[in-house]
């Protein structure tokens, strides 16, 4: 039972666990990186480009319903990297009107030393206030032309 086109940018561990769970749902499913490859059954659409490159993005959400932003770039590198990745896909995601999911994780919270993380915590860790920056570069939701909604990702150990 298809409700429209996912558009998955990102073929790591979130963007193909998304995928198989969205293809189990009976969902049209598209995947977006940067080699035109990913370990997917026959017949799946990858698209090969950069979704850093907005142009490049849009086109590949194009008639998407939905667009994941599963990106993840090397850990030292998310300083550089991250703020056009995440342009980009925001980028096409308002291009299709797609509503726009987004892959974070729970550094903004830095580290829980026995406590619950929650959104009240304070942001205090260094990758996590670049998280956070990007976090913000985002419109919220009932500013933005498009729905978005963040889904938490547990770090690897």
């Amino acid at each position: 039972m298809s409700t429209g086109l996912h558009v998955i940018f990102g073929t790591g561990a979130i963007g193909l666990a998304t995928f198989d769970a969205l293809r189990r749902r009976g969902q049209a499913v598209r995947l977006v990186n940067r080699s035109g490859q990913a370990r997917v059954p026959d017949g799946i659409e990858v698209a090969r480009g950069d979704a850093s490159d907005p142009t490049f993005a849009a086109d590949a959400a194009r008639g998407a319903a939905v667009v994941y932003q599963t990106l993840n770039p090397p850990y030292p590198e998310w300083g550089t990297q991250f703020p056009a990745l995440q342009s980009g896909v925001l980028a096409a995601a308002e291009s299709t009107g797609a509503r726009l999911v987004s892959m974070e994780n729970v550094y903004v919270y830095g580290r829980p030393d026995g406590h619950p993380l929650t959104e009240t915590r304070a942001n205090n860790a260094d990758q996590g206030t670049r998280r956070h920056d990007l976090q913000t570069c985002r419109p919220a939701p009932h500013q933005a032309p498009i729905h978005a909604a963040a889904a938490p990702a547990r770090p690897q150990p």
